[in-house]
């Protein structure tokens, strides 16, 4: 009986333990979602009573000046085809909110340390862009992007002397770019951002470039980056009123080192080999046949392998085409000159069966008419060689020509 009262009462204990705790617990989880949202709540007393969060803070009638500041981190050119390029960013913006007021419990905000006694800045969490006025800029000519969120959305605020907002985010994205192929591989591309106020007009706000550069350790192994400079401040016009916008440029130089090595010196090497056979005689068909033939089909695998995805002719495809000119031009030659030698043969073979005959019917010839058989001989055998002198002019002409295409081709791509 004892046995059974103490088993009793042990479970009575263990029963309103468990209650007592799971009590304490959810006092404990609402009194900390209480503090949280008090948290949450308390704007510090820089909110005045009546705060509109969609109204700009214009003053005496002017629009807001918002300040505008773009640093590029990260920078990456996409294909031809798609002809865009992706950036990381810092974006900041900076405007003047009269509306807020000093701090009524200044202890429990974030203090900023500065380098002027006179400046007053506070850190804010990032709930306050669901709080404050903010000014709506967006990128143009973006094709999509987001906010970097690594390790936490970088939203990042800052309230200085009381009304001066400062926003900063850290934002990824794909930008359009209208590029130029007509001088690849020794194009110059010019990429823009631009940056346009999404519903305030510009009688409300105004945006101005404080700042837009890149950083010092961006990096694109396809191109270097030459300039980077912004435009003055313009107005985008549309049917329902004009919009203040701003444009950064950024000018890209194609590193053309890999294509001299792959494309050009290749085909320069092909071409100029395709010039020795002048030196090969004619009679020796294999030899002079074989090389511009594998010359040509080298140059037309080449060309096919290099061809880009535009609807026009670019640089590296005259050099090409150039290249297959002059290779095919060797091939004719060397047609034209057998030709001649097959001329040549027929003509000779002609005068000596003719020759043949008239010492038949004559007999011995006179003395007189020595000199004028010396005579056709002489010019029988000029005759025979004029398939040789075809290959000793074009021993100088191919190469002269040639050259004279690489100093016209090196100008045109020169010239900006």
């Amino acid at each position: 009986m004892n046995t059974v009262s103490t088993v009793i009462l042990l479970l009575f204990i263990v029963q309103h333990g468990s209650i007592i705790n799971c009590t304490n617990l959810d006092y404990i989880n609402d009194e900390h979602h209480s503090i949280h949202k008090r948290s949450i709540d308390n704007d510090f007393g820089i909110l005045p009573d009546v705060y509109y969060q969609n109204v700009a803070p214009i003053r005496n009638g002017q629009p807001v000046q918002v300040k505008v500041s773009v640093i590029i981190l990260n920078l990456k050119i996409g294909s031809i085809s798609t002809q865009d390029f992706d950036v990381d960013i810092f974006y900041h913006q900076q405007w003047n909110d009269h509306r807020l007021k000093r701090p009524t419990n200044i202890e429990a905000m974030t203090k900023m340390k500065t380098n002027d006694s006179n400046i007053i800045q506070y850190r804010l969490t990032d709930l306050w862009r669901n709080r404050l006025w903010i000014p709506n800029v967006y990128f143009r000519n973006a094709v999509s992007g987001s906010i970097s969120n690594i390790l936490t959305p970088t939203y990042y605020f800052t309230i200085t002397n009381y009304t001066q907002v400062f926003m900063a985010v850290r934002l990824s994205l794909k930008l359009t770019c209208h590029m130029n192929f007509y001088k690849f591989p020794f194009d110059t591309q010019i990429c823009y951002i631009n940056l346009t106020s999404t519903s305030d007009d510009a009688n409300t706000m105004r945006l101005s470039w404080q700042t837009f550069r890149i950083g010092s350790h961006v990096d694109e192994s396809e191109f270097t980056v030459t300039k980077v400079d912004h435009e003055s401040n313009c107005l985008k016009q549309y049917e329902f009123g004009s919009y203040s916008c701003l444009f950064g440029r950024i000018i890209f130089k194609r590193n053309i080192g890999k294509y001299v090595i792959k494309r050009l010196v290749p085909s320069f090497i092909i071409v100029i080999i395709t010039f020795i056979g002048f030196w090969i005689p004619t009679n020796i068909s294999p030899a002079r046949t074989a090389l511009p033939i594998t010359a040509l089909l080298a140059l037309i695998t080449q060309q096919i392998q290099s061809d880009l995805n535009v609807s026009y002719v670019y640089a590296l495809q005259v050099w090409n085409i150039v290249c297959i000119v002059f290779v095919f031009a060797n091939l004719l030659e060397f047609a034209i000159a057998l030709y001649m030698i097959h001329r040549d043969q027929e003509q000779k073979s002609k005068e000596q069966h003719t020759t043949s005959i008239w010492n038949a019917v004559n007999g011995n010839q006179s003395q007189q008419q020595r000199p004028k058989l010396k005579q056709r001989m002489s010019k029988h055998f000029q005759t025979t060689t004029r398939h040789a002198q075809i290959d000793v002019y074009a021993r100088y002409i191919f190469p002269l020509l040639f050259f004279l295409f690489i100093l016209t081709f090196t100008i045109y791509v020169s010239i900006e």
